[in-house]
């Protein structure tokens, strides 16, 4: 297991204002965002101002060394609200080290609470400050999740895997698993930077897996209502990409399971998660776009399923009779019933455990066309079920994951005995 510790790499640094210690840190997250930053920073420097007006507030841009103007616009414009301007050094391509050097930040702060928000989403708003950071500081949480408006597909990865997965294992039910828009304790921090090991995934995906499943075993967690949708400044189509997703947080979940055994083991069953603001009137949109073609998903099912016979064969013996069927007509010819999906993706963490690298990563990548199935199983059920009758086949669903739950622990118990 090649799990890794918290290690940021700050290469510039900017503390115009000789910042040392904040009540409120909001970190802004940013790549070569510097065409959306602006907006990211009024909404929060107004939210600060007319929400937390006596308490000391710090604005932090954790930038991954953009090539753009972010640093100049971030530090350019006087909303007085001090600023801390730190980025990763130019050759560096890990996605989580701007997460870390906002943690690095956070320790030398000591604030009350941490924010977190993504430069590029175009539909954040002031309000989204308290709704983020009132249940630390109100209500004694050492984690804030945000709930969006969203219409099933618009996270087909969150409903199909994320959510039930994170509800059986860890026992929590969080619908949206977030790192651009959450927040967490100044306690939790210090927790998440020297004591936390985190997944080898680079992706924002484990970022927030890790926190969530870190947070849920430190201390009060809640859920709070955005009351908006979440949108980037482009809304991205449901692409060949959401089956890289689907990969690197299934791949995540199994390095999380291995490094935090006994945060999962005794979790018999889900607990819900407080919701504050669930009063608010939600704005929902029209479904994300679904431009994967049926022609490309055959073909990536067909390569991959070409690719992992000799795998499938090996470890997945029981799961032989619809494995073997994958092809370039899957699509037509298949549906991928929900209690097989959940007992091959159980089946997966118990294989994944036995291997190592490259062989884990194939492992992983294997389940992808079984993915594609359900993604596109769904997708002809939004053309005949509201977004109720969804949301019920989902919890339906997210029971299976539990149901079978023990049996996945009794199997990686016995592993144990066995080493």
């Amino acid at each position: 297991m090649n799990a890794i510790k918290a290690d940021g790499q700050i290469y510039d640094e900017a503390n115009p204002d000789s910042v040392t210690g904040a009540d409120i840190v909001v970190g802004i997250l940013s790549n070569n965002d510097g065409d959306a930053i602006t907006l990211s920073l009024e909404k929060a420097t107004g939210g600060l101002r007319k929400f937390y007006p006596n308490l000391k507030g710090v604005l932090v841009n954790s930038d991954c060394h953009s090539g753009d103007k972010a640093k100049e616009l971030f530090l350019g414009t006087d909303h007085g609200v001090p600023k801390i301007y730190v980025s990763t050094p130019p050759d560096c391509t890990l996605k989580r080290t701007s997460f870390f050097n906002l943690m690095e930040v956070a320790h030398r702060l000591q604030p009350r609470v941490v924010l977190t928000l993504e430069a590029r989403i175009s539909t954040i708003k002031t309000s989204w400050i308290p709704r983020l950071a009132s249940p630390i500081l109100n209500n004694g949480a050492s984690y804030t999740a945000p709930i969006y408006s969203r219409q099933f597909f618009d996270t087909p990865v969150t409903f199909l895997l994320t959510y039930p997965m994170f509800r059986a294992i860890f026992g929590r039910r969080i619908r949206h698993p977030n790192m651009g828009d959450a927040a967490f304790s100044g306690a939790l921090n210090e927790i998440l930077l020297e004591k936390t090991v985190w997944p080898t995934e680079d992706t924002y995906a484990a970022c927030e897996l890790t926190m969530q499943a870190v947070a849920v075993s430190h201390g009060p967690v809640f859920q709070s209502f955005m009351g908006d949708p979440r949108v980037g400044h482009v809304r991205r189509p449901i692409d060949v990409g959401t089956a890289e997703e689907f990969y690197s947080n299934l791949k995540t979940f199994y390095e999380l399971m291995e490094i935090y055994p006994k945060n999962w083991l005794k979790v018999k069953n889900s607990r819900p998660t407080p919701i504050l603001g669930a009063d608010l009137k939600p704005e929902i949109l029209a479904p994300r776009v679904m431009s994967i073609t049926p022609e490309t998903a055959s073909t990536i099912i067909q390569n991959i399923a070409r690719d992992s016979r000799e795998l499938w064969d090996r470890h997945f013996t029981e799961f032989l009779p619809v494995l073997g069927k994958l092809g370039p007509d899957s699509l037509n010819k298949l549906e991928i019933d929900p209690e097989f999906w959940v007992r091959i993706i159980y089946k997966g963490a118990l294989v994944f455990r036995q291997l190592e690298e490259p062989a884990r990563d194939a492992m992983v990548r294997s389940l992808i066309p079984l993915f594609l199935l359900r993604l596109f199983n769904f997708y002809k059920l939004t053309c005949s079920l509201n977004s109720g009758q969804l949301m019920s086949i989902t919890e339906d669903e997210a029971l299976l994951f539990e149901k079978f739950k023990p049996d996945l622990t009794f199997a990686w118990k016995s592993m144990d005995h066995k080493v």
